[in-house]
């Protein structure tokens, strides 16, 4: 039997406290209901990276459209066109292929996924990444590149939106509709939206009013700004600008605007975990010198590392590793009973958040600053941040911290923000405020944008409405020959490098879509039986994590505090990523592509 880890200089009871009544404080704040970026708002959606086009209305038929063409459809495509798939149409609303990376332009913008294993077919296109966490431009510019690559330009349609689609039963093809007048019919389709596709603004009254400028960072505003995503923002030397939030967006985004703003009011409402990046510049004779098959020999590495694989040497070896390694696939917890590893880890976590919140003390001069800059919670109650200048802002004469104490902002009013009664007026108002990732179900429909009728009309909103049901998380019954890309908490997996499930998905998908055509099936559809064999494997092997999130503070993970909202169905395989992994190459290795149907 193991020894826990020692709670000297921990006092483990008055952390709970603490973690309870930031908890408790962040629950009183406001939880309205998003608002939708319609008539005043509609604008914050505009996009400012591309001239609008015109085009006629396409009236034709393709083998498969993939709904979005971020880094997700893009694998997809890639994977469609190594199955022998010719006409493969990807439609988005942007002006480019890139998905997050095509809107997320904002100063500092960089992935936080080390890019060796994040730029997925670097192999296969040629590209070798400048730093270990990759700029926006560089990532963009790659995913331009996966485009060129697999011919996925020819047929796309951008600055499109799709309004509907719908199942022509007689014809067993697709009809989808968009808003650009288009009519166009397919034997498949895929739904890659992704989970960071919806502009989300606070729930807070009045930010139509505001006179001011105002965008949010997927928009960002370079005309008015300056500068560009890799400079300072030499236009706002005369500004008063805030920022509002303090999330993986914020951390890159609020160093470069202090540089740059005569003045900058950050509004937090919950501070990050702000752990060291370390990022540098890769060595290019090192690169050149890794032997083909080095990417997937490195993306497994770092799966195997953070979900207890059999990994002897941490390759990748960042912060993410780390922690993990350290707070859930400790060697030590293998010894162990339940409720001793359950001890283990609060008290491992413990002293993790205390080196946090001591990096902060030892940073931020200010105490009182230093104070409302530590995060009182568990680890990944919200996804760890990383920066190597974050905390050092808070040093700078020019730049003040609101701390709502989790209650938000108050309003916005003509003149600026209202938070903890007081008016703090603004020349510019940045929200970074991230994207809606909501849960499939009756909110999928929201996310995306349209809703999908599938065999008898039924609608793929109204069938998820009461928790998801699918085979995998990809694929439903009644929608005949589509696949939807798993979005979070989708009955599939979301590990930390969440572009590797896209990967493993997008290979499953082309494997279906290759044996449908090869097998001479005109459609395939997945089994009810096999359907509600999944949804019970989900039950079965999910994890009971209801104290732990009740306790977090409030966010993503937790449905803003609302635990008891949360549909039981949608979850992802409590097994993890390896074993999800190993489920889907079973599957396929099996050969009869069992619950699927081919007619």
């Amino acid at each position: 039997m193991a020894d826990a880890p020692s709670t000297e200089g921990i006092d483990i009871d008055g952390l709970r406290r603490k973690y309870r009544e930031e908890r408790d404080r962040r629950l009183g704040g406001n939880r309205a209901e998003l608002p939708e970026l319609v008539g005043p708002l509609a604008r914050y959606a505009d996009d400012p990276h591309s001239p609008p086009v015109s085009r006629d209305p396409r009236n034709d038929r393709v083998d498969v459209i993939i709904v979005g063409a971020g880094l997700g459809g893009l694998l997809i495509g890639a994977e469609l066109r190594q199955a022998g798939v010719e006409k493969i149409r990807l439609i988005d609303a942007a002006g480019d292929v890139g998905g997050v990376w095509y809107w997320n332009r904002y100063p500092g913008a960089r992935c936080d996924v080390e890019s060796l294993i994040y730029m997925p077919l670097l192999e296969e296109v040629g590209t070798l990444p400048t730093e270990k966490y990759a700029r926006a431009t560089e990532i963009m510019a790659h995913a331009q590149g996966i485009a060129k690559r697999y011919g996925l330009y020819e047929e796309a349609l951008f600055q499109t939106s799709v309004e509907g689609m719908e199942w022509d039963d007689a014809a067993t093809e697709w009809v989808t509709r968009t808003d650009r007048g288009d009519e166009i019919r397919s034997q498949f389709v895929i739904l890659a939206n992704g989970p960071l596709t919806k502009i989300k603004l606070p729930a807070v009254d009045g930010i139509e009013t505001f006179r001011g400028k105002a965008f949010h960072t997927s928009r960002w505003d370079y005309a008015y700004t300056g500068g560009s995503s890799e400079t300072d923002l030499p236009n706002l030397a005369d500004k008063v600008v805030g920022v509002v939030g303090t999330g993986a967006t914020g951390l890159q985004c609020i160093p470069p605007l202090a540089r740059s703003a005569k003045q900058l009011i950050v509004f937090q409402r919950t501070p990050s975990t702000v752990s060291p990046r370390n990022n540098h510049v890769l060595d290019r004779d090192w690169l050149a010198s890794l032997e083909p098959g080095w990417q997937a020999k490195r993306m497994q590495n770092f799966i195997d590392v953070m979900y207890g694989g059999n990994a002897t040497e941490d390759l990748v070896n960042d912060g993410w590793t780390d922690v993990w390694r350290d707070l859930f696939v400790n060697p030590a917890f293998k010894t162990m009973t339940p409720l001793e590893v359950e001890a283990a880890k609060e008290v491992a976590d413990a002293i993790r958040m205390e080196q946090v919140r001591a990096r902060v003390d030892a940073i931020v001069k200010d105490p009182v600053v230093a104070e409302s800059l530590k995060p009182y919670y568990a680890f990944i109650c919200k996804r760890p941040g990383f920066s190597d200048e974050y905390l050092e802002v808070f040093n700078r004469p020019n730049v003040t911290l609101v701390d709502t104490r989790g209650k938000g902002l108050e309003s916005v009013t003509p003149e600026g923000v209202m938070a903890n009664g007081q008016l703090y007026e603004l020349d510019c108002l940045i929200f970074a405020t991230g994207f809606e990732a909501n849960e499939a179900g009756s909110s999928f429909n929201r996310r995306i944008g349209f809703d999908v009728l599938g065999r008898d009309q039924v609608s793929l909103s109204a069938k998820w409405a009461s928790g998801l049901s699918t085979l995998h998380g990809l694929t439903t019954a009644k929608f005949p020959n589509m696949i939807v890309q798993s979005a979070t908490s989708a009955q599939n997996t979301e590990p930390a490098n969440f572009m590797h499930a896209l990967q493993e998905n997008a290979r499953h998908m082309a494997y279906i879509i290759g044996e449908t055509r090869r097998r001479g099936a005109r459609v395939f559809e997945t089994t009810e039986a096999a359907e509600a064999a999944w949804v019970q494997t989900i039950l079965d092997h999910a994890v009971d994590d209801t104290a732990f999130l009740e306790a977090c503070t409030p966010g993503r993970r937790n449905n803003e505090g609302r635990i008891g909202v949360r549909m039981q169905a949608n979850r992802n395989y409590g097994g993890g990523p390896l074993e999800f992994y190993a489920i889907l190459d079973s599957w396929r290795a099996e050969g009869t592509l069992p619950g699927i149907a081919l007619t």
